[in-house]
Order: C-alpha cells, then structure tokens, then sequence
C-alpha cells in the first residue's frame, strides 16, 4: 500500500459526527482545527452533523467557526449506521470528494495524499471483526454467491474479506456516492433485519462497516485500500505493515480511551519514536486550541474523580470549607457561586439562598444531585439576582482572552452587594506557562481595585498558586 495519486481529487470536503456525549463535541473541536491547519480545507469544508440531543451553544461554537454544521437524522436504529446517516445531508454539496471521519481522529499532517483520485479508498480492519467465519456466514445470508478475496487485516495475522474496512476513515469520489450510498443503505437495512447473528456475537456495532464490505462486492466499484498512514490505530498496542514507511504519519485514530484527565492524547499504542512525535505533535495543537466549555463538560462527564480540579480536592477541599465559615458564608442572607462545578467543596456548608452558575451542563447535572434543594443556572445568565455572598474560586485562572477575564470580574463586582470571596493569580509562575489550561493576565488585586466597587480588598488565604481574596462593598 502505498501513496496514492490525489492529483485530480478536487475541492474534497470532510464530515463527522458530534453524538450526545460531550466528549465528541471536544474531540470534534479538535478534529476540526487540526483538519484547516494541515488539510487547508476551508471551514464551510468541514461538515459537521449533530444528533438531536445536542445542546445549541456546542452548535454554535462550530457555526461561529464557519463549519458547516447539520441536524444528524438518524438511520435505520439510530445507534450503528452513522456513517449511513450523514449522506443524507451531503447531497448538495459541491465537492468532487468525500471522506467521512470518526470524530476520535486528528491530523498531524495532509492525510488527502493518501487517498486515491478515482476510486473509492478505505483502510483494511485492524482486527478481523468481526472475523472470518461470522463475516462468511452473514454473506451466505444474505445471498451472495461469491465472496470477496481475502485480505489480512492489520494488527493481527488473520484475514478478512476484501472491503471489510476500518469504519474511522472512508474516502468517496462524489461521483459514485449516489450508486454506493443506495448500495450501502440496501445492504445495512438487511442486516439490520437479521441482526442477531451480529447481537449473539457482541459485533452489532459493526453493522455500517459490514454493509460497506457488502455494498463494495455487490456493485462492483472501484476500490483501493489506503495506507494506514491515513488511519492510525493508537489505541492498543500492534504492527502497522499497511503503513507507508517513506511518509510520515498523517491521521491518527486514537480512541476516546486515550484522553487523558488533561484532555491531552495517552494512548497506549504509541511506543515507537515517531508514534510518540506525532501523539507530541497532537497534543500541541490541542494545548492551542483549547476551548474551556467543552472541556469542562468531557471532563466532568468522563473523568468525575477529578472534577473542577485539585483545587477542590484532598487538602484544598478542606482549606475552602474551612475558609468560608471562618469569613462568615453561613451567615450570608443569599449566596451566589459563580463556577460552582461539582459542589464539592460547598455541598457540606450550610448556605441559605444559594444559587450555583456553571457553563458545563455536566458539572450543573453533578451539583444538583448533591443538592437538590439549591437552585442552578447554566452560564451565560447576566440577569441573575445579585447577593450578598458571592463565590468564585478558581474561574478566573481558566479565561481563555484577557476579554473574558475582564467580564468575569466587573460582572463579580456587579453582582456583589456585600462581599465577594474569589481567587486568582497575584503573578505568572511557571505552572501558568506550562499549562494549557490557565491563564494569566495582570495580578488579581489590582483587576479587583479597578472596579471601584469595593472598599476594602483583604488576602485571606492562597493554595495551590493562587490567592483568595475577601472584597467588601
């Protein structure tokens, strides 16, 4: 396998899916800026299609970036064929190619050399799923005569049929996309009807992949297999002999198993040198476009352990507590928290008239279980009520433009009608700079002078690099 003819592709356009999970919607972020950094595609270029469940804002991000962005209606059962289901909203586009992604994927660089000009492209299963004798067995029943030829897959020695593709990348010259999508749909809508052999095996998920080994044979199409530079497994440990040695790795497949608690890229397949640069250079290209909501939300969704951070765990979570009461926080007639997270740290104090903002859906559904008698707001709220206590610890380190740190503070100011308790950096240390995650603008306390609200500003404590600071009116 090696580097194909993408001389005449013309204007390719690439589409994924962003599901209900928040995680998608941060590997899709970055999906998306790695494809206009290395691909160059222009941003209406990157189509990208939500399920219903999806919230408006993670929409909206995309939009505001320029993607293409689509309503996903969902094929057949709604939960394997989404591949299937995001032809629908291609029809009109303009492109001479398409290629559909798995959103756990980034560039690292120009994976389109990759992909053959006059033929449909795919990469070859890295392991034989579902293998051989189940696949034979789903061709007999739904009527085919003849097989495919065999292929081996990837990662293990053992064979498969020819198409059997791995379901992360799939390339299509628009001019057969009707001719296979009809195919396709045909193919997947039968299996779909006789999907037990699949369930009984624990290989239902590969019900578009199988249907895509089964339309490639029926019609006849012409077919190539891609490297595997232009799909690469990461996940797990294994042999890559369908890489083309003399190219660098373009397209990693790494799963949403390898983020980590940072939202950096872990996994476990990359071992050899070059694995590692190219995992290195992913992980750069995250730290740069780091998009604190969506963070927050996969994080607090997928790594609850952790939460709103080390600040409100272990030690630090006892510092806070023990903060608030000593400034009096149970006395406060209303109480306002502005980031409130998880409610680790509050959800053992008693506050009367608290209401907690927070712009992570995930970390306001994990606040309101541990107290349901508290009210919750998803940020941006401006017209929330001011109060007399308001909290806001560690926010201000995570305001991703001076423009944001700088609203969050006037609006603490604004909504304080007698003390504001909140915490930040007094000076850049070398956690700030190595640390795609916080921010540093100018020192707290003087940001806080400047609003002119308060008339006396004291320090009550620091941890972890920050400083808190008691605000009266």
């Amino acid at each position: 396998m090696t580097r194909a003819d993408t001389g005449k592709l013309g204007r390719i356009d690439v589409s994924f899916i962003v599901d209900s999970d928040p995680v998608f919607a941060y590997m899709g972020w970055h999906l998306a800026h790695s494809l206009a950094k290395h691909v160059r595609l222009p941003w209406n270029q990157i189509h990208v299609q939500f399920t219903p469940e999806v919230p408006p804002e993670t929409v909206e991000d995309f939009q505001e970036l320029g993607c293409s962005v689509h309503q996903l209606e969902r094929f057949g059962d709604g939960k394997y064929c989404n591949k299937l289901a995001q032809w629908q909203n291609l029809r009109g586009t303009q492109a001479d190619h398409l290629v559909f992604l798995d959103t756990d994927m980034i560039c690292v660089e120009d994976f389109t050399r990759f992909l053959p000009a006059g033929a449909i492209g795919a990469k070859v299963v890295d392991l034989d799923n579902p293998p051989l004798p189940l696949l034979d067995n789903l061709f007999e029943r739904a009527g085919f005569s003849d097989r495919p030829e065999l292929a081996p897959v990837e990662a293990r020695s053992r064979h498969t049929f020819r198409g059997n593709s791995n379901g992360g990348l799939y390339s299509v010259p628009s001019c057969f996309a009707e001719e296979l999508f009809d195919r396709w749909r045909g193919e997947a809508l039968s299996l779909l009807r006789d999907i037990e052999p699949l369930r009984a095996a624990g290989k239902a998920s590969h019900v578009d992949q199988v249907a895509f080994c089964m339309a490639m044979h029926r019609s006849e199409l012409p077919f190539e297999w891609v490297p595997s530079n232009a799909n690469y497994y990461l996940h797990f440990t294994g042999p890559h002999p369908f890489r083309d040695p003399s190219e660098p790795l373009a397209l990693l497949h790494y799963h949403n198993t390898s983020l980590n608690v940072l939202g950096l890229l872990e996994p476990k397949g990359a071992i050899e040198r070059d694995e590692i640069e190219a995992v290195e250079k992913a992980n750069a290209q995250i730290r740069c476009n780091f998009h604190g909501r969506l963070f927050w939300d996969m994080r607090y969704r997928h790594f609850p352990e952790r939460g709103s951070g080390v600040g409100s765990r272990g030690s630090n979570l006892e510092y806070k507590r023990e903060l608030l009461r000593r400034e009096g926080a149970e006395q406060a007639l209303s109480v306002l928290d502005v980031g409130c997270g998880d409610l680790e740290v509050v959800s053992a104090i008693d506050l009367r008239n608290y209401t907690g903002l927070d712009h992570s859906p995930a970390a306001l559904a994990s606040a309101a279980a541990k107290r349901p008698d508290w009210k919750f707001i998803q940020t941006p709220q401006d017209d929330v009520a001011p109060a007399q206590l308001v909290l806001c610890f560690e926010v201000a380190i995570h305001q991703e433009t001076e423009e944001n740190y700088r609203e969050l503070i006037g609006f603490l100011a604004k909504k304080t009608t007698k003390t504001l308790i909140v915490s930040g950096y007094d000076e850049q240390g070398e956690k700030v700079a190595s640390n795609h995650m916080l921010f540093y603008y100018e020192p707290l306390l003087k940001t806080l002078e400047r609003t002119g609200r308060f008339s006396r500003i004291s320090k009550i404590g620091a941890h972890s690099g920050v400083t808190v600071y008691r605000c009266d009116v």
